[in-house]
């Protein structure tokens, strides 16, 4: 707001102010050049940051993407390093066509029978029956609950997959210890999860001559399992790194999957390496 003189040498109020600021008030020309230039500097750094903001936007929305398809991931282990690759599937994956998996230079597939004292798989006796037709060699595997006696359980296995033939086709049976659902909001006590473990092994092993192997999580591993279980084949879960600290045989290390031969294509694949050569895996084979 200015003061505005009138003819008669009196003053009043002058309510309209300019949007800018005119060369007069700077002291003089340069002080207005200088004005403008830094306003001009300001509004380029903004449209710079913006275009920065908005270009790394642009970038981590394409590698969720990316991550979510599982077109890349943390880890990818090579066939250089790991020969011996395999996955795990259950009937999330729908018919499974072992031909088209072979194609795909897969080694190995487990397949969920089981899980607590009386789910059964509803895919899996039709996936087992036609892997016998296939070179890719099968193994069964049980998913442990924390609610259920171990015996229990292990029944319900057997009487799932039966007798396992000594063919070289059939693998170890395996048992997947994990966390899930209420068990991450209320974790178990570890007295109990080693006990019933130790029972549901034990039943296991007077079935098929062999232990399980066991499928869990590095974390899990160390703070449940490894006082009790360190002489058991560990199938371990770590999808950021390759597994250092421990001692394993097989290595989940991708959740996400994409193969031929899988009816349920919606639905990812998990990913595993083994430990060592062909040979070497002859070792969990009947």
């Amino acid at each position: 707001m200015r003061y505005t003189a009138n003819n008669s040498n009196n003053y009043y109020y002058n309510d309209y102010e300019s949007d800018y600021y005119d060369d007069s008030d700077y002291g003089s020309d340069e002080d207005a050049k200088s004005y403008k230039k830094r306003r001009r500097v300001r509004k380029r750094r903004r449209i710079v940051l913006w275009l920065i903001t908005l270009g790394i936007l642009a970038i981590l929305i394409d590698l969720t993407v990316l991550l979510y398809t599982g077109k890349i991931w943390f880890n990818s282990p090579t066939r250089k390093e790991y020969p011996v690759q395999g996955i795990t599937l259950s009937s999330l994956q729908g018919a499974i066509n072992f031909n088209a998996l072979e194609m795909e230079n897969i080694s190995f597939a487990y397949l969920k029978a089981s899980e607590g004292k009386s789910l059964k798989d509803k895919q899996f006796s039709a996936s087992w029956e036609e892997s016998k037709e296939s070179t890719v060699k099968t193994g069964a595997y049980h998913k442990f609950s924390f609610s259920d006696d171990g015996q229990t359980q292990a029944k319900n296995f057997i009487n799932t997959v039966g007798k396992i033939s000594n063919d070289g086709y059939r693998l170890y049976p395996a048992v997947e210890v994990t966390k899930s659902g209420l068990s991450l909001a209320s974790p178990p006590k570890k007295e109990s999860v080693v006990s019933a473990l130790k029972e549901y092994c034990k039943t296991i092993k007077n079935e098929y001559a062999v232990n399980p192997i066991i499928i869990t999580g590095d974390k899990f591993y160390k703070e449940y399992l490894k006082d009790d279980f360190s002489g058991y084949k560990l199938w371990i879960i770590d999808l950021l790194s390759k597994p250092e600290s421990i001692n394993w045989s097989l290595w989940c290390y991708s959740p996400r999957g994409k193969l031929n031969g899988i009816s349920e294509v919606k639905n990812f694949i998990s990913l595993s390496a083994f430990n060592g050569t062909r040979e070497n895996f002859s070792k969990i084979q009947y």
